[in-house]
């Protein structure tokens, strides 16, 4: 051994350290840091684009992730038995000035007038950021695609609706 190496080995996992005291400090040292570390959070806020261009935020900037938000869309005609949705990173009011995340194609709505079906969206986030998003009508799962490229220049942003009462509810005619 060299001069002034400790002659007391304590094994703590699979280290060999100087001595118990050494050991404690350095175990408290770790866990200290480990509690004082935030969660990781979200850099920028996640918005959809509303018809007319204006966007709303469902997820805030800082938030702790994995996170989601759900949201309530509608269709924009009668008939209609697909909707899609525009997402954005960044802040502001205006879809122009936000970063393009991308366009889901939801297939499936049940179609009758415009505004009628309520369709809930999530926007998923997950501990690295990424996004994902899900789609249900009543207890149904709907299909979920994100639009490519050719697609998006006949696409329009749906409406979000303001979300029933008993909307997590089953309907008694579903039974």
């Amino acid at each position: 051994m060299m001069a002034g190496a400790p002659t007391r080995l304590v094994r703590v996992g699979g280290a060999a350290l100087p001595s118990r005291a050494f050991a404690l400090a350095l175990l408290l040292a770790l866990h200290a840091c480990k509690k004082g570390t935030p969660p990781p959070s979200l850099g920028e806020p996640v918005s959809v684009e509303q018809p007319g261009g204006s966007a709303t935020q469902l997820i805030e900037r800082g938030s702790e992730i994995p996170t989601s938000a759900t949201e309530s869309f509608t269709t924009l005609h009668d008939g209609e038995r697909r909707i899609a949705v525009h997402v954005l990173r960044g802040a502001g009011k205006s879809a122009q000035k936000l970063r393009d995340e991308g366009w889901w194609v939801v297939d499936g709505v049940s179609g009758g007038h415009a505004g009628q079906p309520r369709v809930l969206v999530t926007l998923e986030v997950d501990g690295q950021g990424a996004l994902s998003v899900t789609a249900r009508e009543g207890d149904r799962k709907l299909r979920v695609a994100k639009a490519n490229d050719a697609d998006r220049s006949v696409l329009a942003p749906a409406p979000l609706t303001e979300p029933d009462e008993d909307e997590d509810a089953p309907d008694d005619d579903d039974k």
